[in-house]
């Protein structure tokens, strides 16, 4: 009831619940702080993260220092939805100049960010037209259009009466027509041209080729993952494992040497130090299980064991006491099925059992320690994918039994319906499924091509964003986010390790 009560205040009154956080922490009540600063953080919402950013920046409190820290990214993260809301019209101009000059900003195109700065600009222009000169700079210029730059940057009545800001504007057009001034002695800023970083990348896990790629969203291109050479893969030697993305590794979790070995090691890839290093093994044998994260903790449910027989058992890893420890078991049996996490709760679906292919689905309640049978999808399915894409679970594509299918359909937990979604534009088996950039990417390489398809809730379609020749592959997929070393080159993305001197490429 207290946290149900949070729920309600947060969508009305952030202050009150920092009040709250900083009370109880005089009196060391470390779980309700910690509830307080969940409720704060699973409502972030454009209209007030900056408020809640500047709030918690005048308070010396450790938890307040991370609530700080999630508000900024998410700021950065929205940025194009958060520009357009009153608040972003208060902020300060250094407040604004550390926002835009944020690597990380996510942008679909950089003239959002220079159309952000005259809004912010014109909501006082008598007292904010100085203020140019601080800004302007921020604003990577170079990954504009020229003939866009000319009309609307060079000539806007704010650029050309600030003759600092004039000067950059007009140097930045010279190095588009001159490229090779950037690379000389010309005192011009170089991070005009630099390519802000993906929020996100996501990574594939092919099965039998034993290799790791990695694809910008940006650009629709693949580029190999090199690891160093000395370090022991244990890929090389594993089938069927499941993996997941957290705390700036990914898991390789479960899998087998072959059809009939399930197993229970587990295996983390550090993507900052770029080493290999196994974890406590699970506790029951089991491979085809579906495997999430909720709450800094990773959930494996179902799979099969080496005779075929499929689970109901499900276990949670912990990585501060790196344990397993069994939760309550499902209501179905499920093998090759789909998960994802929505609203606190993990959500699985379909998949098959040693007599059918399911329709059913349930999700995963962590304070209960509960599972609940929720409304049927409208098709059977195993071997599809699930995600949670805009406070709705989708469920796309797999097999019936007898077809791999191209339908789609999406599960609105409000009403507990589900509802058709447009078709894929193929089928595919044994596909990855990941949400970046606020799209959902289907990737597959099971038909001598390599496809990834997308689906944008805006236009409410799906579209084909690469295509390839490729070899016949199984592939597991998730998105790697948050990482303070990942940026852009000419070649691709990069990972590098502040203390390591070689390069990560991908």
């Amino acid at each position: 009831e207290f946290h149900l009560n949070l729920l309600y205040l947060c969508h009305s009154d952030n202050s009150y619940i920092i009040d709250l956080m900083i009370e109880v922490h005089q009196f060391n009540v470390k779980s309700l702080e910690q509830t307080c600063f969940e409720a704060l953080k699973d409502h972030l919402c454009p209209e007030k993260c900056i408020g809640l950013w500047q709030f918690t920046k005048v308070w010396y409190i450790p938890i307040l220092f991370q609530l700080k820290y999630e508000a900024f990214h998410f700021i950065c993260e929205n940025f194009e939805e958060v520009s357009l809301s009153v608040e972003f019209l208060q902020v300060a101009e250094q407040e604004l100049a550390d926002i835009l000059g944020q690597d990380d900003l996510t942008v679909t195109q950089e003239s959002t960010v220079y159309q952000s700065v005259l809004r912010w600009i014109n909501h006082m222009p008598e007292e904010r037209q100085g203020a140019i000169s601080t800004l302007l700079p921020k604003v990577r210029l170079g990954l504009m259009d020229k003939s866009y730059i000319t009309d609307n940057v060079l000539n806007n009545d704010v650029v050309k009466t600030n003759p600092e800001s004039h000067l950059l504007v007009s140097d930045t057009l010279k190095v588009m027509s001159q490229p090779s001034l950037l690379c000389s002695e010309s005192g011009i800023n170089n991070t005009l041209f630099c390519r802000r970083l993906p929020n996100a990348v996501l990574l594939m896990f092919r099965f039998f080729s034993k290799t790791i790629e990695a694809f910008d969203y940006r650009t629709n291109s693949w580029i190999t993952v090199q690891t160093h050479p000395s370090l022991e893969n244990p890929m090389t030697s594993l089938l069927f494992y499941s993996t997941v993305f957290l705390g700036r590794c990914f898991y390789i979790v479960g899998s087998g040497l072959s059809w009939t070995d399930p197993c229970i090691r587990v295996w983390r890839y550090n993507l900052v130090t770029h080493t290999w290093q196994e974890m406590s093994p699970m506790q029951e044998s089991r491979y085809l299980m579906s495997v999430t994260v909720l709450k800094g903790c990773i959930y494996a449910m179902g799979g099969c064991r080496d005779d075929w027989t499929s689970l109901r058992t499900a276990e949670r890893y912990q990585p501060n006491i790196n344990q397993w420890t069994f939760i309550a078991s499902m209501n179905e049996e499920r093998i090759r099925a789909s998960c994802t996490t929505l609203n606190n709760k993990i959500y699985i679906c379909g998949g098959w059992n040693n007599y059918r292919v399911l329709n059913t689905a349930e999700y995963y309640n962590p304070d209960t320690n509960q599972w609940t049978l929720i409304t049927p999808m409208g098709t059977h399915r195993y071997r599809l994918g699930v995600v949670a894409y805009m406070g709705h679970i989708f469920a796309v594509g797999g097999s019936d039994g007898s077809r791999y299918l191209r339908s789609a359909e999406a599960y609105d937990p409000v009403t507990n319906t589900w509802y058709d979604v447009p078709e894929m534009v193929h089928r595919h088996s044994c596909f990855g499924i990941a949400v970046m950039n606020k799209k959902i990417f289907v990737v597959s390489c099971s038909t001598r091509n390599r496809i990834v398809e997308c689906y944008d809730y805006t236009t409410n379609t799906w579209s084909v964003v690469f295509s390839g020749m490729n070899h016949n592959d199984w592939v597991r997929c998730c998105v790697i986010y948050g990482l303070p070393n990942m940026y852009c080159s000419p070649h691709g993305m990069v990972l590098i390790s502040l203390d390591q001197p070689e390069l990560m490429m991908i």
